[in-house]
């Protein structure tokens, strides 16, 4: 028990991994305040009046952004906090911010998704991390310095930090479990059904190479093989191996891709990616994948410079 306090003292989760998930989530809301007609989304009367809303549901519809101000001033209030999120200063304000800005989107937007939902819960579960962060700007690399105080809140911030785990590792045990009681799962019409809908189908020109598959007898391997790895991806809570969490980080992500091909949900991507980053990327090897290009690319200019 010791050595478990030891090791979670001594373990730093303020890293630039969180500016870099809280960049995704921002992403993801910034394409859909920007091109999405704010007027047309936050027009409640479209939607028919619900007597049996929960308090909270109202007062968080109260405090919403497209609620307080004109739709227009509501999207650039939204855009520019957005945009801020980007450079990392001041994560200890602009995590609230931002938080708010999601909240406001599932609050007010008549048409929302598990994304928007899911983006909106990990940015206000990250602000108690982000508060007791002491950069100014969550892109550097500053190592903390480990006083007593530091080794208490990493102890506290690990513990809390693990339950945000839990929670992106029950997101896919629902997804998983889910679709093992739907028989268009278990017999793999569902694949089929979900290509060629009409407003969440495949592309035409997709539909046609994939009914070679929607039409084979191979289908239920298909749809079995998202159970499998959706259970899998909630098994990974357990997981030890670098190896293992990095094969199921990288499936996770291939698999969210898929379905922006496939079905074109763009905004769906970012947040769930996120989501596996904080989940399954211990040693931040996305964001030093993309820094590494971002190096280079700088350095083979330099070159044609000289």
């Amino acid at each position: 028990m010791n050595k478990f306090i030891s090791h979670l003292e001594q373990k730093i989760i303020f890293d630039n991994r969180l500016i870099f998930v809280r960049s995704l989530l921002a992403f993801g809301a910034l394409l859909t305040i920007c091109f999405n007609d704010i007027d047309e989304v936050t027009n409640m009367n479209l939607l028919i009046h619900n007597e049996t809303s929960f308090k909270l549901d109202v007062f968080l519809q109260h405090i919403s952004l497209f609620n307080l101000f004109s739709s227009s001033f509501a999207k650039t209030i939204s855009i520019s906090i957005l945009l801020i999120v980007f450079t990392g200063y001041f994560p200890q304000l602009f995590s609230l911010l931002q938080t708010w800005v999601h909240v406001s989107i599932c609050n007010s937007f008549i048409a929302i998704e598990g994304g928007d939902q899911i983006a909106s819960n990990l940015s206000m579960l990250l602000i108690p991390i982000c508060i007791f962060d002491n950069r100014i700007n969550q892109w550097s690399n500053n190592k903390l310095i480990i006083t007593k105080s530091r080794k208490a809140i990493n102890v506290f911030f690990n513990t809390y930090y693990f339950l945000i785990l839990l929670q992106v590792a029950i997101i896919y045990l629902h997804a998983g479990v889910g679709k093992i009681f739907n028989d268009e799962w278990k017999d793999g019409t569902c694949i089929y059904y979900w290509f060629t809908n009409n407003i969440f189908g495949a592309p035409l020109w997709l539909q046609k190479i994939l009914s070679i598959i929607t039409l084979s007898p191979f289908t239920p391997l298909i749809s079995w093989s998202v159970i499998i790895l959706e259970l899998g991806l909630f098994a990974c809570i357990l997981a030890t191996d670098k190896l293992i969490k990095k094969l199921f980080l990288t499936l996770g992500v291939f698999f969210h891709l898929s379905i922006v091909l496939t079905h074109g949900l763009i905004t769906f991507f970012f947040p769930m990616t996120a989501a596996l980053i904080l989940y399954l990327d211990n040693e931040n090897s996305i964001y030093q994948y993309f820094e590494m290009k971002i190096k280079a690319i700088n350095y083979g200019k330099k070159q044609e410079t000289k």
